[in-house]
């Protein structure tokens, strides 16, 4: 049982929220159901009691779809699996094979289990979740760009490839109602702050080419995997994000050029990082912070940036 009634949240006639507001995943309707975002082993039940709540007969959800396969967005799939056998899992062709690999599973449990144990200190949650006995992820189906996931009376969402902040990263659009589920593509933003922590964990050139991407979209809003649905100017957005990742890039170079050390950096934008949110533990925060300091290094130019 959930320590507080956490309800779903109807964003258009076809489109729910689900989850939490820190791990959200959402729910579109057509004809057929498709889940966008695996979800957390500790927001599972939360999700289900959600779709109870709507009235939504559960064998009408056909898919969950996997943005990217980051543990913090994959955790009730095994749940799902168990539960709601009939639901079938979409990934990209690099999520399916990182899902394949078995050597992750015990990483992938460890990271659920501690955001199950924050969500519980903050009563999010009553009890911890349950261990799954076979733990697993099964992909059904591979989506690569441009293929369509048409759920009937005129939803379809178009699949777009988005590396940058994860190379099986993937973003979806929904045309008729204008719909663009973002994934961690435009970083870790907190609404009520204004602020952005730039997420560029696989490479600062596509994550900005990504944003780029997806500016030119005709989108009336964009969900995000975390915090925030943004309604209004998507493209705005996405500037505004493209913008605080040059300012956090320059700002790691003149740092060090100055000759401090990456750890030292990394150690107060993990700092900054947990003054914004406390879903991951401190020590992940800190390797994250560690891996934006040598991708900047690696890969940062000028012209990444034009927008």
């Amino acid at each position: 049982m959930n320590a507080r009634k956490h309800e779903p949240i109807k964003i258009t006639p076809h489109f729910f929220q689900l989850g939490t507001p820190a791990f959200p995943a959402y729910l579109s309707m057509g004809k057929e159901g498709m889940i966008i975002e695996g979800g957390t082993g500790s927001t599972f039940t939360i999700m289900i009691d959600q779709i109870e709540s709507l009235a939504i007969d559960p064998k009408t959800i056909k898919y969950i779809v996997l943005t990217h396969t980051h543990p913090d967005h994959i955790g009730a799939v095994p749940h799902f699996h168990r539960d709601w056998p009939h639901i079938k899992l979409l990934a990209s062709p690099i999520g399916a094979k990182i899902l394949g690999k078995t050597e992750l599973f015990k990483e992938f449990q460890l990271v659920d289990l501690g955001i199950a144990q924050l969500m519980k200190a903050k009563s999010e949650i009553d009890t911890l979740p349950q261990p799954v006995e076979d733990y697993a992820f099964s992909v059904d189906s591979v989506v690569k760009e441009g293929d369509c996931i048409d759920l009937g009376a005129g939803i379809s969402w178009k699949v777009y490839e988005t590396p940058g902040h994860s190379p099986c990263h993937i973003a979806l659009f929904e045309e008729k109602e204008g719909t663009l589920a973002l994934g961690d593509t435009s970083g870790f933003y907190v609404p009520e702050k204004d602020v952005f922590w730039p997420n560029y964990f696989e490479s600062l050139e596509k994550y900005c080419n990504t944003i780029r991407k997806l500016a030119a979209l005709p989108a009336k809003r964009a969900v995000l995997s975390h915090n925030a649905v943004i309604e209004g100017d998507v493209r705005q957005h996405l500037k505004k994000a493209m913008e605080a990742t040059e300012e956090y890039h320059l700002e790691l170079m003149e740092r060090l050029a100055k000759g401090e050390l990456s750890e030292e950096i990394a150690m107060d934008k993990a700092r900054f990082v947990d003054s914004l949110t406390d879903i991951q533990p401190f020590k992940i925060m800190y390797d994250l912070c560690k891996v934006l300091i040598k991708n900047s290094l690696q890969n940062g130019k000028d012209d990444h940036f034009v927008f």
